[in-house]
């Protein structure tokens, strides 16, 4: 089955192409999904595959070159990019034609819903990686930086390709390698055509990985282990005492 979405923004026309190899039909445990999309404004394009929602490969189109989210993928399969420079010659001609039939009519941007988390729990001094993740936006044209305490991150940076969804809207990553330190400030500054404000930061600071809760219940533990280890010990002492008692009274 195919879902095609096709759309003309002012200034950022699109044309928007996703494949899901399932049917509505059949229960299936595995989906292979092709995704293609051209605009006018860059980035001017994609070709992706993802297996269960997960990127297989993407082409790059300035270098021409398929592009592995893993290196071992590509030591075990081969993807030509021409055939992908093909479909998105076709997508370009699409959407010329589609922007006419619509007197290039505007479909509604969608703004980005913003998260900020770390791949692992934090603790202080240690490397960790920061990620910025934007998700339900469209269309694919977002700016995303990092901010540490107001100035530019302009290092350990790494983003992802857009990730497209089922209902057309699209997902982006943005990972920032760094030591969290106590009184550093971290935002994730976000610019997309469809929010209010340009840009929209979301904030983050490094905190304690043991919550309240945490601490409470670990203080309660430790009492109760020191009052076994105290009632332990008493009764160490009792039983001693006994048999002091014990001797005493076979002497007599």
């Amino acid at each position: 089955m195919a879902k095609i979405r096709l759309c003309s923004l002012y200034y950022i026309p699109l044309l928007c192409v996703l494949y899901l190899h399932s049917c509505q039909a059949v229960k299936v445990d595995n989906i292979l999904t092709q995704s293609n999309f051209y605009q006018t404004k860059a980035p001017s394009g994609e070709f992706m595959f993802q297996f269960d929602e997960d990127e297989i490969f993407y082409v790059d189109l300035d270098r021409k070159e398929t592009k592995w989210r893993l290196p071992q993928f590509g030591e075990v399969s081969t993807f030509e990019a021409a055939g992908a420079l093909q479909n998105i010659g076709i997508l370009k001609q699409n959407l010329n034609i589609m922007r006419q039939r619509s007197n290039y009519s505007a479909a509604p941007n969608d703004p980005p819903e913003i998260l900020t988390f770390t791949e692992n729990p934090v603790v202080f001094n240690e490397p960790n990686v920061l990620i910025c993740y934007t998700t339900r936006f469209f269309p694919p044209v977002i700016t995303m930086e990092w901010l540490k305490n107001g100035e530019r991150v302009t290092s350990g940076l790494s983003e992802t390709d857009f990730y497209p969804a089922s209902d057309g809207s699209f997902s982006r990553f943005l990972y920032l390698t760094f030591i969290p330190e106590k009184d550093d400030i971290y935002t994730c500054s976000v610019t997309h055509a469809g929010q209010q404000m340009n840009p929209t930061y979301k904030m983050w600071r490094p905190e304690s990985t043991i919550s309240y809760s945490e601490t409470k219940e670990n203080v309660v533990c430790g009492l109760g282990l020191l009052v076994g280890l105290i009632g332990i010990i008493i009764g160490i002492i009792l039983i001693v005492e006994a048999m002091r008692n014990n001797r005493r009274r076979r002497q007599y």
